[in-house]
């Protein structure tokens, strides 16, 4: 019985010392390859491997960077969403689609909440305007 516990509290202390390094590993940049252009922080970015970071003292503010360094957007990611697999050892990012163009909506990185980037409809479709990528129908209403 003895011998039992013994073993239950060593495994119980190497699983506590695997949670804690993984948590120590998620401030180093995540990186993630998007096979598709995409909008975020109201800039279009070409298909690509990128890395995600938090490069400011506002957490909520994040920073996404080619590996090139050509193509980079910061975004705020305002929405704290419970991430169900904080142990994920890699970066997951999810896109919403809107006219045909792909907008960055969601952020989870090792070991964190996942981030939503918050965007509404009539906000994507003011930057699909602004970047000259609006359906040419849609366009001709929005003008008119």
């Amino acid at each position: 019985m003895k011998k039992t516990l013994v073993v239950l509290l060593l495994a119980g202390i190497v699983s506590l010392v695997g949670v804690f390094s993984a948590r120590a590993q998620s401030s180093d940049p995540a990186r993630v390859k998007v096979p598709f252009k995409f909008i975020v922080g109201g800039k279009l970015l070409p298909a690509g491997s990128y890395r995600i970071s938090a490069q400011t003292q506002d957490a909520a503010i994040l920073l996404i960077s080619s590996l090139d360094q050509k193509s980079v957007a910061a975004f705020a990611a305002t929405r704290p969403v419970p991430n169900p697999s904080s142990m994920r050892s890699a970066v997951d990012v999810a896109f919403k689609n809107y006219d045909g163009q792909y907008f960055l909506a969601m952020v989870s990185m090792p070991g964190e909440d996942s981030r939503e980037v918050v965007l509404s409809k009539p906000l994507a479709e003011r930057m699909l305007a602004k970047l000259n990528l609006m359906p040419a129908e849609r366009a001709d209403t929005a003008a008119k």
